[in-house]
């Protein structure tokens, strides 16, 4: 086996062996075991990636939000961070030695999802009251981090999507953060959506300060039925927004799609399946998608569809939980 194939394989047991479903975890611990047998000459490597594997599975049973309790639920968050960081590390070297680093970095989400204040798991949408009154609703698979103090209030958006309602307080506007801008709530209800290389705001009700995080640091106030998408290159131009439309798949988990890159949905799908879809993101964002995408349906069904659209799509299930995902140049 080459390096090449090595890397893809050990990235992809990462990925299974950490699934959110126990009976998929077990398979995959079938198949692992059947896989370490037919290359022995990986046995060290192999034993120590199943190690972490298994580690950072019961971290996230132990330390996951079990309750509504935010302050008790922050506090374990705390304590486990250093532990789970110190994985990464372990894990980092691990991948290093096979030549896999690049699929770590790529992945550190993956970690910070682990040391998030609040999360949800695979398919989940849950709701909190923060401390300063404000609701937030957080999307499947998605992860935040608090920093409120008494002169400040930043919601720092790891992954996912949220649905915010904010208390009022004029001393201390609230800031969703993300990799892309900030999103200064200067009224009350909006949802932001986090992607890979971008983030969308949606604004419901009043309206939000919007400023780019590139090296233009571009300003724009979004209104109330308006929304904006913010990346790289800085902000788009603002478009118009159905409230009731956003609102309403909003609460039947579905996707309002609109000329969206196909990466990033495929990015939100996988949060609401608990099979893994594993793509190539810059190659498949040049594809737009827009309708009404229904996250409960079959994923294969709704794979199907988009093929349908694109038929230049190459869809190949790896086992029973891995579905690769390329297109023909």
């Amino acid at each position: 086996m080459d390096a090449k194939q090595l890397r893809k394989d050990m990235a992809l047991w990462i990925i299974r062996l950490n699934a959110d479903d126990p009976d998929e975890r077990q398979q995959a611990q079938i198949e692992f075991e059947a896989w370490k047998i037919r290359h022995p000459e990986y046995q060290g490597q192999l034993d120590q990636m199943l190690n972490f594997s298994e580690t950072m599975q019961q971290l996230s049973v132990t330390h996951g939000i079990a309750s509504q309790n935010i302050q008790d639920s922050m506090q374990v968050s705390r304590q486990s961070r250093q532990q789970i960081q110190q994985l990464f590390t372990k894990a980092f070297m691990l991948c290093l030695s096979v030549g896999a680093a690049g699929y770590i970095a790529h992945n550190s989400a993956v970690f910070s999802y682990y040391t998030a204040d609040l999360k949800t798991d695979t398919g989940e949408m849950q709701s909190f009251i923060l401390e300063d009154g404000s609701k937030i609703t957080l999307g499947a698979k998605s992860a935040i981090k608090l920093d409120f103090k008494s002169e400040k209030r930043q919601i720092n958006l790891v992954q996912g999507d949220l649905y915010i309602d904010v208390a009022k307080d004029r001393n201390r506007p609230l800031i969703i953060h993300t990799p892309q801008a900030d999103f200064k709530a200067l009224g009350t209800r909006f949802i932001v959506h986090q992607y890979a290389s971008s983030s969308t705001l949606s604004m419901l009700h009043s309206k939000v300060e919007t400023r780019s995080s590139s090296a233009s640091h571009a300003l724009k106030v979004v209104q109330q039925g308006e929304t904006l998408t913010a990346d790289a290159q800085g902000l788009s131009e603002i478009s118009a927004l159905s409230i009731p439309s956003a609102e309403l798949a909003w609460q039947k988990h579905q996707i309002l799609a609109d000329n969206l890159p196909l990466s990033d949905l495929l990015t939100r799908l996988g949060r609401y399946h608990h099979q893994y879809l594993v793509f190539n993101h810059s190659a498949l964002s040049r594809y737009k998608v827009s309708g009404v995408i229904n996250t409960r349906q079959d994923l294969d069904k709704t794979l199907s569809l988009l093929m349908v659209q694109h038929p230049q799509l190459n869809i190949r299930k790896l086992g029973s939980d891995v579905i690769w995902i390329t297109a023909n140049k």
